[in-house]
């Protein structure tokens, strides 16, 4: 309790006058950076006081373990500029412990120097090569921590220290050097991720809302303390206690969390050497391999509860993925058959739109309106799109862009979506980054991302384009692509998001504006639509959130060189040469709106069109033709047979036959590209389907 009260502490120096004057910030952020090392120093000194004498040594050589650990924990997540007065604190602390007599005092300033070298190294060690904020939550981080801490960096400082000890006492080294890397790396193993996970949810602002893992810690910490003295009063034999303690601290990693179980671990561990130092127990600290089983024991159940907690929370982070794999599935289901005949409607009133207003004169009043009813048919192809990638992933025509000019598009469409009050902020990249976008996909994603953040700051967003050598942070939603990465950072300065949130924001549907009844609730479609074009782009999302705003970062593989350009000299050609003479073209298609108007369509640049509803009888017509080159549209996602079927059985009736093969299903037009038939990408106007049938009438295979 102390060592949480002094943690929580040195925190709420934090929050103590958060909305003063700007000229007050100064003296607290003065009055905070001293008095951190201050605290620090006194916790270390209060761990090292009580056990720095053990063995009736007359100097520091029998090292204070505990407080290295817990002083490693406390600096690890600070900025390194911050360390030297920490350090100081530390050596201070540990200093005030020794007698510093006649006899002792090279000693004990060695082992003064050796503690601070251990812990500027372990915790610069841990800040490098682990996890720079200290958490330990994936299994490669906990391996990093386990060989890096434990063993390489106490190994080293151990090596140095039964130097000295050697020098000054009759042991061996081996024997001192095997007492060191054993008493302090258990010390690490042991009690520094208990203190790091205190520490971490002591500065997280949304603790408060956790309070249920705090819960389960504290019970399984109050029942392990109880099982320790219950087996050693009844003096319960050293196997029997080791397999209830292993059972229980497994049960506190699988339900209770990653702080629950380190704290549970660091609480048995302080009450077995506690125990054993009042020789009340199973171990004895006068007998060396009793106290080294005590040892052996404390570390095996700290790595195994350890891995068992990272492994049980990455267990639940792969469930809420798959989770939101089902419910993407499923909405894709949903929205797919809505799609599909919602995109028939759309169709048949743009075709129809575009033939009326072919037959109109050139100054005809009717014009207008026409054209407006197919710039709202475009609208509504793009609303379903929309919907369609909130569910599901495709792989769109992609082009070389660069990602500041998507940017910049966006915020001049959300700047006019701005709540009053509020200022979008760009601050653009010191250079181009190009991406391999969609770029209306990714202008939706940008716009999205800026416009919720609009409505949760309270006077500012700001917008950040760059770029790094690769990902380096946790992604809510995606995988980090491989190599070079450009970023779009959408930052507020709102109050953050609630904890309980996090889990749920990517989904479809979830609206925290919603929920609170606020004026203009969104919809939840959002962020599922930003989750779906990072993930189409082969990207990810990561999410920075705490009480002073949130930063949403969009992460998009890097690209080293820009598009050719297109030849348009060569389609001008072929727009001035007339599309076809009366040669005839097989239209299938089920949906007789559809088949109308492309049959329109095709009449009115130059061919012969000859509707079927029936692919059988369609194709028993293409093999009596006797057409130098027999032509053949077909919409494949309105074919009752199988598209792969379908196409083996048109070359086998007709040889000659010249396929040309729609579809907006991108995976099939890939394999129907690939068995050299010409394709055509829904949705398409009358001029590509004229160009399609023909290229196909001239190609000569």
């Amino acid at each position: 309790m102390v060592l949480r009260a002094l943690i929580a502490m040195s925190h709420s120096f934090r929050h103590v006058f958060a909305d003063d004057a700007p000229r007050e910030a100064s003296t607290i952020n003065r009055a905070r950076a001293l008095a951190e090392p201050v605290l620090l120093g006194l916790l270390c000194y209060l761990l090292a006081r009580p056990v720095a004498h053990l063995g009736g040594a007359g100097t520091l050589a029998a090292i204070a373990w505990p407080a290295p650990a817990v002083a490693i924990a406390m600096i690890w997540p600070l900025p390194p500029r911050r360390w030297p007065l920490h350090l100081l604190a530390v050596f201070v602390a540990i200093a005030a412990t020794g007698d510093f007599s006649a006899t002792s005092w090279r000693s004990d300033l060695g082992f003064c120097v050796l503690d601070v070298l251990e812990v500027a190294l372990c915790a610069w060690l841990g800040r490098r090569f682990v996890d720079a904020r200290g958490n330990i939550v994936t299994t490669s981080a906990l391996m990093r921590f386990l060989l890096l801490l434990p063993l390489a960096a106490i190994g080293i400082t151990s090596m140095l220290g039964a130097t000295l000890a050697s020098d000054l006492s009759h042991d061996g080294w081996w024997r001192e050097w095997r007492t060191l890397i054993v008493g302090n790396g258990v010390a690490v193993l042991v009690l520094t991720p208990a203190v790091l996970a205190w520490r971490a949810r002591s500065a997280d602002s949304a603790a408060p809302a956790r309070y249920p893992e705090s819960c389960i810690a504290l019970a399984c910490s109050a029942a392990v303390i109880a099982l320790l003295v219950a087996a050693a009063a009844l003096h319960v034999s050293e196997q029997v206690q080791r397999v209830v303690v292993s059972l229980l601290l497994a049960a506190t990693a699988i339900y209770g969390g990653l702080a629950a179980a380190a704290t549970t671990v660091g609480t048995a561990s302080v009450v077995g050497v506690a125990l054993t130092l009042m020789t009340f127990g199973p171990y004895h600290v006068e007998n060396a391999e009793s106290a080294r089983n005590l040892q052996i024991d404390m570390a095996g159940l700290a790595i195994l509860t350890l891995f068992v907690g990272v492994a049980a929370r990455e267990r639940r982070q792969l469930a809420l993925r798959l989770e939101r794999g089902r419910r993407m599935e499923a909405l894709g289901l949903l929205a797919g058959g809505v799609a599909h005949d919602f995109k028939n409607i759309l169709a048949a009133v743009d075709g129809y739109a575009e033939i009326a207003r072919d037959r109109l004169a050139a100054d005809s009043a009717a014009r207008m309106p026409l054209r407006e009813v197919q710039v709202a048919s475009a609208r509504g192809y793009a609303l379903t799109e929309e919907i369609l990638l909130a569910a599901r992933r495709g792989d769109r025509v992609r082009e070389t862009l660069d990602l500041m000019s998507v940017v910049k598009e966006s915020v001049a469409l959300a700047r006019p979506l701005c709540r009053g009050g509020v200022v979008i902020e760009l601050e653009p990249a010191d250079a181009r980054l190009m991406v391999a976008a969609h770029g209306g996909q990714l202008v939706r994603a940008v716009l999205n991302l800026a416009s919720n953040a609009s409505l949760a700051a309270r006077s500012r967003v700001v917008l950040r384009v760059g770029s790094a050598r690769s990902a380096d942070e946790p992604f809510a939603v995606g995988d980090a692509p491989p190599g070079a990465i450009a970023w779009v950072d959408v930052e507020d300065d709102g109050a953050g998001i609630l904890a309980e949130h996090l889990p749920h924001l990517f989904e479809p549907f979830f609206s925290t504006r919603a929920r609170s009844g606020q004026r203009g609730g969104g919809t939840g479609l959002g962020l599922a639509i930003v989750a779906g074009v990072a993930c189409e782009h082969r990207g990810g999302v990561a999410i920075s959130t705490s009480a002073a705003g949130t930063r949403f970062r969009l992460v998009l593989p890097l690209v080293s060189s820009a598009p050719a350009s297109s030849d348009t000299a060569d389609d001008a050609a072929d727009e001035a040469q007339p599309f076809a003479q009366g040669e005839r073209i097989i239209v299938i298609d089920t949906d007789r709106d559809a088949r109308e108007c492309c049959e329109d369509w095709l009449a009115e640049t130059g061919f012969e069109p000859l509707g079927y509803a029936d692919a059988d009888e369609a194709l028993d017509e293409a093999a009596s033709m006797d057409d130098d080159r027999p032509l053949l549209f077909a919409d494949l996602d309105r074919l009752p047979t199988d598209p792969h079927a379908f196409i083996a059985r048109a070359a086998a009736c007709a040889p000659r036959l010249h396929l040309i093969l729609s579809s907006a299903d991108p995976a099939l037009l890939r394999a129907v590209h690939a068995a050299r038939r010409a394709v055509l990408s829904k949705p398409f106007d009358r001029e590509a389907l004229a160009r399609a049938a023909a290229s196909a009438l001239k190609d000569p295979s």
